[in-house]
């Protein structure tokens, strides 16, 4: 009997600390899910030339992503910020991970959610803005129908950037959807500046398409306008946006965040204190514009800083009907992040 209590009292303990273990290693697991992978130290952000880019710009200037990135908990966190004029190697970074945060042209963004759903997964943080930008000959042509084979045309991305997007759909409603690429054998990629340059030079460029102020220094040294991208989109279209990974987003919460209040804040600037916004784009440029004319041009009613993309579905319905994309969105949001999905685009 009494071996049968002392067996029946190691029975007891052994189940009470098996418990206990049990008790301990539940209160561990619901502690901890995986091990904790430390955010990113460094975001390195990537935006072009122009006015567009202008909400990028103050983000440098004014050090936002550091600024915010204190509020959310990192205030370590530092940014690299780099140059690159054509969408290739920015989502080609991306892809890499070596590119955190792209900039450009809103095509090349779709193109890239086309061609990464399913993987690192590029979507938008937001448009940069609506601008019209101009296609400018040497020659005094009203339509994109009385270009030859004898002339030049130059743009940033030509082949892939939204510019090319801007042109082909006039030419497909010129002549027809099978004849889009029309034009594309007399195409130049060259930067903004270098496109400028290029046509004023007299040479081989006969017409360019630009984005402001470059087009309207092209048009006070005596080029003729073709064509606005307005004219085109019936209206106020988004020009240029900025994208990033799903992947960096879901592994970087905090800074992805940053880089969100940041944008936002920025685009508040711009429109709430151009004076301020005009001396830091001049600063940037190194005085090649006077902050009087700069502040002019962002008072322009045509020239939009939102982050709302404007007529989105538009020119993705070009893309997939030309076959750059395959996918046929339906809304704007499906291209974007969550975080600006509470915004009126289209």
């Amino acid at each position: 009997m009494m071996g049968a209590m002392r067996e029946n009292g190691r029975t007891s303990t052994m189940l009470d600390r098996r418990a206990l273990l049990s008790v301990a290693l539940g209160a561990s697991l619901a502690s901890w899910n995986g091990p904790t992978r430390a955010e990113v130290s460094e975001v390195h952000l990537v935006r072009q030339f122009g006015i567009g880019y202008l909400p990028l710009t103050i983000m440098l200037h004014e050090k936002l992503v550091e600024k915010h990135a204190a509020k959310a908990g990192l205030p370590s966190l530092t940014t690299k910020w780099s140059v690159l004029g054509n969408a290739v190697p920015i989502n080609d970074g991306l892809i890499a991970g070596t590119i955190h945060v792209g900039s450009g042209g809103i095509a090349p963004m779709v193109t890239a959610w086309d061609r990464t759903r399913g993987n690192v997964g590029i979507l938008g943080i937001g448009a940069l803005c609506a601008l019209p930008i101009f296609l400018v000959s040497r020659h005094p042509y009203k339509s994109v129908t009385e270009f030859t084979d004898q002339d030049r045309i130059s743009m940033a991305g030509a082949g892939q950037s939204i510019q090319t997007m801007y042109l082909q759909m006039e030419l497909a409603k010129a002549y027809g959807i099978a004849e889009y690429k029309k034009l594309n054998p007399i195409f130049v990629n060259l930067s903004h500046p270098d496109g400028l340059m290029a046509l004023l030079s007299g040479r081989e460029i006969t017409a360019s398409f630009l984005a402001p102020p470059f087009q309207y220094r092209a048009l006070e040294k005596g080029m003729h306008k073709v064509l606005s991208s307005y004219d085109v989109m019936g209206g106020p279209a988004s020009f240029l946006s900025a994208w990033s990974t799903s992947k960096f987003r879901a592994e970087n919460p905090l800074a992805f965040k940053a880089v969100v209040d940041a944008f936002k804040e920025a685009t508040l600037l711009i429109n709430t204190n151009r004076r301020k916004a005009a001396e830091i784009y001049v600063v940037d440029t190194g005085g090649k514009e006077s902050v009087e004319e700069t502040e002019k041009q962002l008072a322009d009613p045509e020239n939009i800083f939102d982050l709302a993309p404007k007529k989105l579905i538009k020119l993705t319905d070009f893309m997939n009907a030309s076959g750059t994309i395959k996918s046929k969105p339906t809304s704007w949001k499906e291209m974007f992040f969550p975080e600006v999905h509470d915004l009126a685009g289209d």
